[in-house]
């Protein structure tokens, strides 16, 4: 008797995992959240694409483009499902793996991004120019702070974009680090008429921006009349210091 049920269970857990084996790629779509949307899906639960991707934000639309994911079985078993994306289109890319743990936090690791920053546009009124380059090793969220973070942010041939013309600013780095649950930025120049040095500090949802910014393009009128919204004449061009919550 005991052997029989022992089989019955043997074989129902067989069953469970080849049901999920053969489970389709569009169960996954449940699993999303609301404002991410996915076209055209195929594929399997385990190994799976969609044509398109879109998140619904309050400013619109945001394109994705073509997805692909992967998702480990052997994750699940040890209840950290792990997800290995890859997003692409036209010269925007996006890959990475995202891993859920129990306790409610989500780490991003081998995070890498290209994008025009004409996307960034799409999300900030900000009037500018470039391609952005994201690398990072590890991002750790929990309740939407952030845990970790070691990376970094290229952002080049950077422009200002105003009315008579755009203004070449050049290439910058942002460098991020994490010390108990605060990020630290440092922003650097490698090249260009704008020269931007400094540090960005995050913590809880405090942030601050201490900035000094000179070179050349400091002087244009256009994009001085711009940078004093938010920064303050110095001998050198401007000094940059905000602090705010998000």
């Amino acid at each position: 008797m005991k052997l029989s049920r022992s089989v019955s269970l043997i074989l129902l857990g067989l069953l469970i995992c080849f049901s999920l084996w053969q489970a389709p790629a569009k169960i996954i779509e449940s699993l999303l959240p609301e404002k991410l949307v996915l076209n055209a899906v195929s594929g399997s639960l385990w190994n799976g694409k969609a044509a398109r991707g879109i998140v619904q934000l309050d400013e619109g639309a945001l394109m994705l483009g073509r997805v692909s994911w992967q998702l480990s079985p052997m994750s699940l078993l040890l209840l950290r499902p792990t997800i290995t994306m890859r997003v692409e289109w036209g010269g925007q890319q996006l890959t990475g793996a995202v891993t859920g743990h129990l306790t409610g936090a989500v780490v991003i690791r081998d995070f890498h991004a290209r994008f025009d920053s004409g996307l960034i546009r799409q999300l900030l009124p900000l009037y500018i120019g470039g391609r952005v380059i994201a690398s990072f090793s590890e991002i750790a969220i929990a309740s939407g702070q952030p845990l970790s973070i070691d990376g970094e942010i290229l952002w080049q041939n950077a422009v200002w974009a105003a009315a008579a013309g755009d203004v070449p600013l050049g290439d910058y780095q942002l460098r991020l680090s994490s010390d108990h649950n605060r990020v630290k930025g440092r922003v650097n120049t490698l090249s260009g008429a704008l020269i931007v040095a400094g540090d960005i500090v995050a913590a809880e949802s405090n942030y601050e921006i201490d900035l000094d910014l000179s070179g050349p393009a400091a002087r244009n009128p256009e994009l001085a009349n711009a940078l004093q919204l938010l920064a303050v004449p110095s001998p050198t061009g401007f000094d940059m210091v905000v602090q705010g919550r998000f």
